[in-house]
């Protein structure tokens, strides 16, 4: 073989900048600065800001165009109980994520304005009581101007949040929902509102519009207790026609039923098949894979998605950690749409962590 020249070592050792010498500007501006505040790349030790994604915690929403929060809840789910700790598992597994879209090449955190709020503070130990905890947390969000992106938990805090933010808006919204079940069952156990009833009530209450709302994904052993989705003119896209038709046509029905209006995008961790999930409440077997979900969350751009959640993680049933993992590389990803689909509609800040 020919040995390399001197003229081509010259270029090559041009070429060799220092660890945040980047050519990309607008990464190498963000990088100065984020560091400089206590953004840290070095992730196996302590961090400074132990938040999702190193999010800054902070309360004052003043000037806050995004508020990550977590409802670690599992007193409703019809199941194995521990996704009370999944908002505690996807912080410590989302220090391996961002803060560069690896497709967009957007930064979440030069968008916009993003905090981590903390989990919502029980005021008692009951469901219906936690429940309105998280109406409340998620109704002063709304009032001060936050999109919310909140981590579960079990699915059951959706409906505080969707009743949140449906007073706020004065707005019925459209639902982008990926899970393995619809969650539009009746009452269970006594609970009105439970795990598995979520969605029947929220459009009950007015909260979001049947005629605007996609479940995908669904499949397994509950399917006949979905009727009130095809009823009431849900759009019900099973697993297997979503590797029959492909993401694309998913990507592309949804546009078509949810819109130019707002809208919420609710992901349920079962939607992936249980080789990928078993860290779920409700683990389902012939289900997504992750680049799946991904690809659908990325074909939301364009929409005007107010709010998001990600719920059903178990990190008890994780044992090597994978189910933490990729829910938190698609929470990551959940962020990015929040903030890419607010910087399109109004004028945002920047995050800062002093």
């Amino acid at each position: 073989m020919t040995k390399v020249t001197s003229s081509q070592l010259e270029q090559y050792r041009y070429l060799d900048r220092a660890a945040f010498d980047f050519a990309d500007t607008p990464v190498a501006a963000f990088f100065e600065r984020a560091l400089a505040q206590g953004y840290n790349l070095d992730t196996n030790g302590f961090l400074k800001h132990p938040g999702f994604f190193q999010a800054p915690h902070r309360v004052d929403l003043t000037d806050v165009d995004i508020a990550m929060l977590g409802s670690p809840l599992d007193l409703g789910a019809i199941g194995l109980s521990g996704t009370r700790h999944g908002p505690k598992s996807v912080r410590e597994s989302s220090r391996n994520y961002g803060p560069v879209h690896d497709v967009t090449g957007n930064i979440p955190f030069e968008l916009c304005s993003i905090v981590d709020y903390g989990d919502v503070e029980w005021s008692a130990t009951d469901l219906q009581s936690r429940l309105n905890d998280i109406y409340n947390t998620c109704h002063q969000l709304a009032v001060a101007g936050c999109a919310t992106l909140n981590c579960g938990g079990e699915h059951t805090p959706s409906f505080g949040v969707l009743k949140a933010l449906s007073e706020v808006h004065d707005d019925s919204f459209g639902v982008i929902h990926i899970d393995a079940h619809c969650d539009t069952m009746a009452v269970w156990g006594g609970d009105k509102v439970n795990d598995g009833s979520i969605f029947r009530q929220a459009v009950l209450e007015g909260f979001i519009d049947p005629q605007r709302t996609v479940q995908i994904g669904i499949r397994g052993r509950a399917n006949f207790l979905w009727e009130f989705s095809h009823d009431t003119g849900m759009t019900v896209i099973s697993a297997d026609e979503v590797f029959e038709k492909g993401t694309q046509y998913v990507i592309d029905k949804t546009h078509e039923i949810v819109g130019e209006e707002k809208a919420y995008l609710s992901l349920d961790v079962d939607s992936l098949d249980s080789s990928y999930m078993m860290g779920t409440t409700g683990p389902e077997p012939f289900g997504l894979n992750p680049r799946q979900v991904r690809d659908m969350i990325l074909g939301a751009r364009g929409l005007n998605i107010i709010g998001a959640d990600m719920v059903e993680l178990n990190p008890l049933r994780d044992t090597d950690g994978q189910s933490s993992h990729v829910a938190a590389a698609l929470f990551f990803e959940l962020l990015c749409l929040l903030c890419d689909s607010r910087k399109a509609r109004q004028t945002c800040g920047t995050t800062r962590w002093s």
